[in-house]
C-alpha cells in the first residue's frame, strides 16, 4: 500500500511537528549520468519524481520488483489572499450606471444650490427668528409649502436662509410659486427662486418675491414647471 504525505508546493524541506526533516535534491540534466560513481551516505535513497498520471504509470512498469516505497505526495495548493480574491472581481461591477451617476449629480447640484443660497437654518434657529412659533406650526408651514424645508445633516431638516426677510418674517408667496411649479420637491422650489431668471431679465426669484412682485415670479414659474414637465 502507498504511504500518503501532504506537503506545501513547492517546498523542499518539508517540516512536520514531532517528525525529521527529509531533503530532496533534483539533479540537473541525466540522473543516471549525474549518479554514476557516486556512493549514497547511510539514510540516503534515490527518488524518482513525477506529478504527470502516464509517467507515473511507465515508472511503476519498469521499475517493477526493485522499489522499497512508492510515497505520493498531495501538492496543496494555496488559497488567495484577500488582495488576490478583489482582483478577481471586475472593477466595472462596482461603477454607477447612468441613473445612479445621474441621481448623485442631482444632489450635488442641490447642495451647490444651498450653498449659493447662503445655507440653511436649523429647527432651533427658525423658531427664534420666527419669535419662538411652535414645531407643530414649522412643520404645518413646511407642509403646506409656505415654508421651504431641505433635508439637512442626520437626515434632520434644515430650512434656506434666503426665505426669511431682514427682520426674521418669511418671505410671502412660497406656496403659491410651489404651485406654478407644480411640484412639492423642495429642492426645485429652492432652485428655481435661487438662480436668475431669463424671464425676469436675468433677476432672481427670491429677489422680486422679497420687493413684493409675486406676479411676475408666478408667471415665470408656470413657464418653468410647464417645461420642466
Amino acid at each position: 500500500m502507498a504511504d500518503k504525505a501532504q506537503v506545501k508546493a513547492p517546498a523542499v524541506t518539508a517540516k512536520t511537528r514531532g517528525a525529521a526533516v527529509l531533503t530532496m535534491f533534483t539533479m540537473k540534466g541525466d540522473p543516471i549520468k549525474a549518479l554514476s560513481g557516486f556512493k549514497l551516505p547511510a539514510g540516503a535513497h534515490v527518488a524518482i519524481v513525477s506529478g504527470r498520471p502516464e509517467s507515473v504509470r511507465a515508472i511503476r512498469k519498469s521499475v517493477r520488483g526493485r522499489v522499497a516505497r512508492v510515497t505520493e505526495v498531495v501538492e496543496q495548493v494555496s488559497r488567495p489572499n484577500q488582495v488576490e480574491r478583489e482582483a478577481l472581481v471586475d472593477k466595472t461591477a462596482f461603477e454607477p450606471d447612468a441613473r445612479s451617476r445621474a441621481m448623485l449629480e442631482g444632489i450635488r447640484i442641490a447642495q451647490q444650490d444651498l450653498r449659493d443660497a447662503g445655507g440653511a437654518y436649523d429647527l432651533d434657529e427658525v423658531r427664534t427668528l420666527m419669535r419662538g412659533v411652535s414645531r407643530q406650526a414649522i412643520d404645518k408651514r413646511v407642509q403646506d409649502g409656505s415654508l421651504i424645508a431641505v433635508p439637512g445633516p442626520s437626515n434632520r431638516r434644515s430650512y434656506p436662509t434666503l426665505q426669511f426677510n431682514r427682520d426674521g418674517t418669511v418671505v410671502p408667496g412660497l406656496k403659491a410659486v410651489r404651485e406654478a411649479l407644480q411640484t412639492s420637491n423642495s429642492w426645485t422650489v429652492l432652485n428655481f427662486l435661487a438662480h436668475p431668471d431669463v424671464r425676469l431679465s436675468n433677476r432672481k426669484p427670491i429677489e422680486l418675491l422679497k420687493s413684493g412682485q409675486l406676479d411676475l415670479v408666478l408667471e415665470a414659474a408656470r413657464l418653468h414647471g410647464e417645461q420642466g414637465a
